[in-house]
C-alpha cells in the first residue's frame, strides 16, 4: 500500500511539472536582456524596480519587461524579464531600503515615484543602460 502511494505521488508530481512547463511558454516576439545602473543624486540607488514598456507613440508594442534594482544594479536576467528592442518608456520606482515596514513599507522610504525616460533599447542583441534618476 505504501509502495503504490509512493507511484501515485510520483505520478502526480510528474504530471503537474509537465502542466507547469506546459504553461510557461513564452510566446510573442523575441526578448533581449537589458541591464545598468541607476543612481540618484549620484549614488547607487539601494532598491526599485525598472519596467521597459514598449513605446506606443512610436509604434511599437509587445510585452513589457522588468528588473529589481539593488545596490544600483539591474539585470533582467537575473530578477525580472527581458524586454523586445525599439523605442520604449522606462519607469523606476527607487527606494532608500531603510525604515522597512513590511505592511507598509517593504522597501523602505520613496527616493522617487515613476520616473520615466524614453530610450531605444537594441533589437538583436543586449542593451545596458546607465541612468541617474532626477526631479522633474
Amino acid at each position: 500500500m505504501l509502495t503504490s502511494f509512493r507511484v501515485d505521488l510520483a505520478l502526480f508530481a510528474v504530471l503537474l511539472f509537465a502542466t507547469v512547463a506546459g504553461c510557461g511558454g513564452d510566446d510573442g516576439p523575441p526578448r533581449y536582456r537589458v541591464s545598468g545602473t541607476v543612481t540618484h543624486r549620484g549614488e547607487p540607488v539601494p532598491v526599485g524596480v525598472i519596467q521597459f514598456t514598449p513605446d506606443g507613440s512610436q509604434g511599437n508594442n509587445g510585452p513589457p519587461g522588468f528588473a529589481e534594482i539593488k545596490d544600483g544594479k539591474f539585470d533582467t536576467e537575473i530578477s525580472g524579464k527581458g524586454a523586445i528592442g525599439g523605442p520604449h518608456l522606462i519607469m523606476v520606482d527607487a527606494f532608500n531600503g531603510k525604515n522597512i515596514n513590511p505592511d507598509f513599507n517593504p522597501n523602505g522610504d520613496t527616493l522617487v515615484s515613476a520616473y520615466q525616460k524614453r530610450v531605444e533599447l537594441k533589437q538583436d542583441t543586449e542593451t545596458r543602460l546607465e541612468l541617474e534618476l532626477t526631479a522633474k
